[in-house]
């Protein structure tokens, strides 16, 4: 869910410009992409991209708790990183470390290309 915000926000129009109807088909569209690209060229089944949603689902959430709870912002990225190792862990276990990879640098890639058309 975060790197469909990302992406959505480096589309050509400012993210802040979009309404919510807007941000909501650009991030529908972010996510059906992703979801054929680990379908359709990774091979990954419906349990592992459950799984995946699932992990993802997880991180936000906590990233949620860390920052409404910790105290000061070195903790809160103390806190960040232990569960940002932990989910990149767990999406390994899942996809395998090489898929994983590769759906790493299509995400980093995708997001590049939209913020290179938007400048």
């Amino acid at each position: 869910m975060m790197v469909c915000f990302m992406a959505a926000a480096a589309s050509a129009q400012k993210w802040s410009d979009l309404t919510d109807e807007q941000k909501m088909m650009k991030l529908k569209s972010f996510r059906a992409d992703n979801q054929s690209y680990l379908k359709n060229t990774l091979g990954m089944t419906q349990q592992q991209m459950t799984d995946i949603d699932n992990v993802n689902i997880c991180y936000l959430s906590t990233l949620d708790r860390i920052s409404r709870y910790a105290k000061d912002d070195a903790t809160k990225e103390k806190y960040a990183d232990a569960i940002s190792q932990g989910r990149w862990a767990q999406l390994d276990a899942i996809m395998g470390a090489d898929k994983h990879e590769q759906y790493s640098k299509y995400l980093k890639d995708k997001l590049e290309k939209a913020a290179a058309v938007n400048k």
